[in-house]
């Protein structure tokens, strides 16, 4: 394992200044992609058998017990509902436009690092394409300057290790930050659909006392929860 470690450091070394700063943008990378997973779980986002009850709960007239079990969950669907239910005495346009100027703010939070991860997937293959260049570019030196035929070789050989090196380092930091962006960008979306689909929800409750509809999605979105935890 040392010496596997030991190898390592030693063809980091052979890369290059440019393959420290490879090596930050994977740690960073790295970092985005493990906090992004953890916190863009549905079931901490759109908890449905909390909403579930909430919706019970307002059925039952008792506005401020569902407020209160708003507070005591804070997430982005939650903040919503509970701008919607203290707002609940407005017109269908005005609830519809709280509510919306609330969901901005929660888009942004469930946005978060996205661009910075498709700044360093960019940067990270211009990186490699710079040590490719400066490879090559030590390369050439060496073959113009150097006059005894060993010194040349190993020079030449030295500049297209970098080139390559930093090539490959560049590509390894670049492919996983570009899939895991494409990744939560359309996980993000998917989030983003359902939150507006329980907005209308309870706007149309508010103005309308219609919950059928919702119930029936919540209980199949139970139901496919139930069918992937038994699989």
């Amino acid at each position: 394992m040392v010496e596997i470690i030991i190898e390592g450091i030693n063809k980091l070394g052979q890369g290059g200044f440019l393959m420290i700063a490879l090596l930050f943008c994977s740690l960073f990378v790295h970092a985005i992609i493990f906090e992004r997973i953890y916190n863009l779980r549905k079931e901490k986002l759109i908890p449905s058998r909390f909403i579930s009850r909430i919706y019970r709960v307002l059925e039952k007239d008792n506005p401020k017990r569902a407020l209160s079990m708003c507070e005591s969950r804070p997430g982005p669907l939650t903040n919503i509902l509970k701008v919607g239910i203290e707002n609940r005495n407005l017109s269908e346009a005005e609830i519809k436009a709280v509510i919306d100027l609330a969901a901005k703010p929660e888009k942004s939070k469930l946005n978060k690092y996205m661009s910075v991860l498709s700044f360093i997937g960019a940067v990270a293959v211009l990186i490699g394409l710079l040590g490719t260049v400066l490879g090559l570019f030590l390369s050439f030196t060496a073959v113009f300057k150097s006059v005894s035929r060993p010194e040349t070789t190993a020079k030449i050989a030295s500049g297209i290790s970098i080139a390559l090196l930093t090539t490959v380092a560049g590509l390894a930091v670049a492919i996983p930050s570009i899939i895991a962006h494409t990744y939560f960008i359309t996980k993000i979306e998917n989030i983003i659909n359902d939150m507006t689909r329980h907005s209308l929800a309870i706007v149309r409750y508010f103005t309308t006392g219609d919950l059928n509809r919702y119930e029936k999605e919540n209980e199949e979105d139970e139901e496919q929860d139930f069918e992937k935890s038994e699989e």
